[in-house]
């Protein structure tokens, strides 16, 4: 067995992950003074597909030893893993990422606790060695041929196709059209309201749309449940409004569940897109 991967979440529960034999890579929760049976029991086989295990009606089972949270059959050559924050993909906080050499892919693996619910592989079309979070929360991918791929949130509003089809990475970061060193409206629109909130149709999702949101009265659209700290507010959107409150959504509306992690002038930024300017 072939340990690749350690992190730890939250609450402190150690992951792991580790190659199997032909077939069952692992994904184990660490317990103290936990045995997990290698070589007795393995959900794989040898290389040269002769048992592992002296007992052949044992073949292919994990009883009498801790079992793995998730097993891949066939192998997916398991490497690395971390657990995502919600930075740059709130909708996949406290997933665990984890790479794959032989599967070309990273797996997004959704959990409750230790417990797994289902896993998504996200094709990159490379053997991938390593990963790690970034500071800015992008997901940097190294291959077997040290290429270094960075995952990060695709920007809708990108329309310079030809960088876009030039980039070496699987989701691509759009150029700094406005050369000041810092993302553009749009950009930073993607990076931090796009994941809850529909800019392009009357569709609520985790946060209300934000179609025809300037000169809208405050905590007020048909079909959606604001918080108390906003439905208070009488008054309607302006950029202004919108600037204030994303910088400072607890000093706008005090009692609002909206946190920001975007400086004031981002704050501009994305409320000069929204509001078309």
């Amino acid at each position: 067995r072939n340990p690749q991967g350690l992190t730890r979440d939250a609450a402190g529960t150690v992951w792991e992950t580790e190659h199997g034999p032909r077939g069952g890579d692992e994904l184990n929760v660490l317990e103290l003074g936990g045995n997990y049976g290698w070589p007795q029991v393995t959900y794989g086989m040898g290389y040269h597909r002769e048992v592992l295990i002296p007992n052949a009606e044992e073949a292919g089972f994990h009883d009498g030893f801790i079992k793995p949270v998730s097993a891949w059959l066939p192998s997916i050559g398991i490497s690395n893993l971390v657990v995502n924050d919600e930075h740059w993909f709130p909708l996949w906080k406290d997933d665990l990422l984890i790479s794959s050499l032989a599967g070309h892919a990273l797996v997004r693996a959704r959990r409750h606790g230790t417990d797994v619910q289902y896993v998504e592989r996200i094709r990159v079309g490379d053997r991938i060695r390593d990963l790690a979070q970034m500071p800015d929360g992008r997901i940097a991918l190294l291959s077997d041929g040290g290429k270094v791929y960075f995952l990060s949130r695709s920007y809708a509003y990108c329309n310079d196709e030809a960088q876009l089809k030039n980039r070496n990475v699987y989701a691509v970061d759009c150029p700094d059209t406005a050369g000041t060193g810092m993302a553009t409206g749009a950009q930073l629109y993607s990076m931090h309201c796009s994941g809850c909130h529909n800019l392009t149709a009357e569709e609520h999702g985790i946060g209300p749309h934000l179609v025809g949101v300037l000169e809208r009265r405050i905590g007020a659209v048909s079909g959606y449940l604001f918080s108390d700290a906003l439905r208070s507010r009488d008054e309607v959107w302006t950029q202004p409004a919108l600037e204030r409150f994303l910088a400072n959504p607890q000093q706008f509306a005090p009692g609002t569940s909206k946190s920001s992690n975007i400086t004031p002038a981002e704050a501009r930024a994305i409320a000069d897109f929204i509001g078309g300017d």
